[in-house]
């Protein structure tokens, strides 16, 4: 080993999107100089966690969870052997230089030498990450400020008398139908036609039949055959006379 092992060690756990104070997640192996290590695994992103709380009806929380597991540990060559407190134990492969540990699937790379403080580059990131995050968050509050005074106004407008649909007054086309009261020139014809006892009296009366006359009465049967005419009649409808 060129240099000392003991320090902290990071691996991150980057969501590929930036601002990776509120978007990842940093796992941390502490390896104190009296034997002892601290593992703490972050469960959640910052932005996650705070998602879930206001999905589950809580204050937001805008801490990072995470997991802190303590015990000693014991090197062998490049072999680091973690031994926790509840019992279990793990190992892990130092590189041959001691900037890396690879635990599990994961490289975490010594970030400080210090076991108190954490390391410089991770304060200004994360400084930078807080001052991106509370500018893009002035930006979205300022338009969702924005959009609530438009939509409070539109509401209001159309809450005020002769605007939009809180108008009172009939609509134009009812009115002009109900206009019209006079009557139609129909009407007026139907009272000018003759009245329809006009009509009856003007009808003809049946005729009825006369009385015979006496030249009649008298012709009523034939001189030549004897049969009977039909009083008016000029031939015999028997043998074709001609009747006086």
């Amino acid at each position: 080993m060129t240099k000392p092992i003991t320090g902290q060690y990071e691996y991150t756990h980057s969501s590929g999107v930036g601002l990776d104070y509120f978007t990842s997640r940093v796992d941390r192996i502490i390896l104190q100089t009296n034997g002892q290590f601290i593992y703490i695994v972050q469960e959640r992103s910052r932005l996650a966690n705070a998602a879930q709380s206001l999905m589950s009806g809580q204050q937001v929380a805008t801490n990072a969870p995470e997991i802190r597991r303590e015990g000693s540990y014991t090197t062998q060559g490049n072999v680091i052997t973690f031994h926790f407190d509840d019992g279990t134990q793990d190992q892990g492969q130092l590189a041959w230089n001691g900037g890396v540990i690879q635990y599990g699937p994961n490289f975490f790379n010594q970030v400080s030498d210090s076991t108190l403080l954490p390391p410089t580059h991770r304060l200004k990131k994360d400084m930078d990450d807080i001052a991106k995050g509370l500018k893009i968050a002035s930006t979205i509050g300022g338009m969702a400020v924005k959009a609530a005074k438009t939509i409070h106004d539109t509401m209001q407008s159309t809450q005020e008398p002769g605007i939009g649909p809180a108008q009172s007054s009939p609509p134009a086309q009812p009115v002009q139908s109900a206009l019209p009261a006079q009557p139609s020139p129909a009407p007026a014809q139907q009272v000018q036609s003759p009245p329809p006892a006009y009509t009856t009296a003007a009808q003809p009366v049946q005729n009825t039949p006369t009385p015979p006359t006496q030249r009649d009465q008298e012709t009523l049967f034939c001189d030549q055959c004897g049969a009977r005419v039909r009083p008016g009649k000029r031939f015999c409808n028997n043998c074709g006379a001609q009747l006086p």
